[in-house]
């Protein structure tokens, strides 16, 4: 951790690349990954330009770049809400804004509630950076519709913004549309975001999300409960809007779908190890087209030693398929019961530099965001004149000890002598010369 002069690609690429040289492994960097600013990786159109940090990287070491797909789902479902006549996520911060600031406001709510039969619940809000946690604040938005729709069109001079969306015959359809789409979004990137996923099982969840946003697509896909409601408002003769509304559907599907392909493209690289999740028996030429990919890459695989020790792997597959618990355990863990169980190097010695590569490319920077997160929670605005090399103490040590409790800690701490002796010591408050 380094407190720069400035946040610019350079800067930060030269950071890197000396802090590599000076650990001696800027040989064995394969990956660079980060979110998806203009800084970090950018636009498709910005790396290929080479105006950011991967663009530079990549001068000097050959590396592989993996964007963090739980932002390209993220901004793939926003990128779709955007074509859409209603502005869902404004409607939902403005609403809590509403209630949030002029609290009398809520004893009120809750009268409407009452006369709607509607159980009163706190509006949400939602993080901006983080698109995807709007669907909590639709879903509370639709408990509570009846009654939020009487009391904002009951004031007098409420906000323009909510007053239209109210009056709108198609707003609560709006909302049961953009709600379908949670379960879409929602569960792949609570799973994309596991701790220690791989690169491969990550584009399988991309995968089967395209997947999914296609069939839609094609099918046209509107819940029942839409549908329904779609029926109603063409008997009230609101029939060239309900096919505006389809026609919006389709668009949202396409602009997804379009975002999606457009992010997904570099991940094809990948592709060539996909059968490294050991969910399926691998074939030969699936492993073969591995090995040639490898040697692009500077790794040699003896191509001769490898095909003997597939046939091994196929049988630890075949047996291991008879426990139900084998097919819930992640790639890494699948990976390291075969080396286990393997009586020596020569029967995985090749599938091993196969492994140690795949799973050295990370899959996602939620590791990342997390240390932001526990920066945020420490560097508070009553600490903010904490020293750069404090907050590195604090964070290496949460992070590095987040999996022992308070009490394995404390015993930790107790057992190690030499430990105990600095941190009672004063050299922790020696100034810098």
């Amino acid at each position: 951790m380094k407190s720069t002069p400035n946040e610019s690609a350079d800067t930060i690429t030269q950071y890197i690349k000396e802090t590599l040289e000076k650990k001696g492994i800027a040989s064995k960097c394969i990956a660079f990954t980060g979110d998806n600013c203009n800084t970090n990786v950018g636009g498709i159109r910005r790396h290929e330009e080479g105006r950011n940090v991967f663009a530079n990287l990549k001068k000097s070491l050959q590396n592989i770049v993996v964007g963090c797909p739980a932002h390209i789902l993220n901004n793939c479902v926003h990128q779709g809400a955007d074509t859409l006549d209603v502005d869902i996520e404004n409607i939902i911060f403005k609403m809590y804004q509403h209630f949030h600031i002029h609290t009398v406001c809520t004893e009120s709510l809750k009268e409407y509630c009452e006369f709607a039969d509607v159980a009163y619940k706190s509006l949400l809000s939602h993080s901006k950076t983080r698109w995807l946690s709007i669907f909590p604040g639709i879903e509370r938005l639709l408990q509570m519709y009846p009654a939020l729709k009487a009391f904002f069109l009951s004031q007098e001079n409420p906000p323009m913004l909510i007053r239209k969306f109210f009056e709108d015959e198609f707003s609560e359809i709006y909302l049961c549309q953009m709600l379908s789409l949670r379960c879409v979004f929602q569960s792949h990137i609570r799973e994309m975001e596991r701790e220690n996923n791989s690169v491969v099982e990550v584009k399988k969840i991309l995968d089967k999300v395209h997947t999914m946003l296609h069939e839609r697509k094609i099918n046209n896909f509107m819940p029942l409960k839409v549908k329904g409601m779609l029926a109603q408002k063409q008997k009230d003769g609101f029939g060239q809007r309900c096919d505006h509304f389809s026609a919006e559907v389709q668009g949202l599907y396409s602009v997804c779908l379009g975002y999606l392909e457009r992010w997904m493209a570099p991940m094809e690289e990948f592709s060539t190890f996909m059968w490294m999740d050991l969910s399926e028996m691998p074939h030969w030429n699936d492993v073969e087209g591995c090995i040639r990919h490898l040697a692009e890459k500077g790794v040699e695989i003896d191509d001769v030693k490898c095909f003997d020790q597939v046939t091994n792997l196929k049988k630890f597959i075949e047996k291991s398929n008879s426990d139900g618990d084998f097919s819930d355990l992640q790639a890494h863990q699948r990976w390291t019961k075969f080396f286990e169980r393997s009586k020596s190097d020569d029967f995985h010695s090749e599938l091993l530099k196969m492994a140690q590569f795949i799973f050295a490319i990370p899959a996602h920077n939620a590791n990342v965001e997390q240390s932001f997160s526990l920066m945020q929670a420490q560097w508070s605005k009553e600490r903010n004149c904490l020293s750069v090399d404090s907050l590195k103490g604090i964070m290496c040590t949460q992070y590095n000890f987040k999996h022992m409790t308070c009490k394995d800690f404390h015993a930790y701490l107790m057992s190690n002598r030499r430990l105990l002796g600095k941190i009672q010591s004063s050299e922790k408050y020696a100034q810098p010369h």
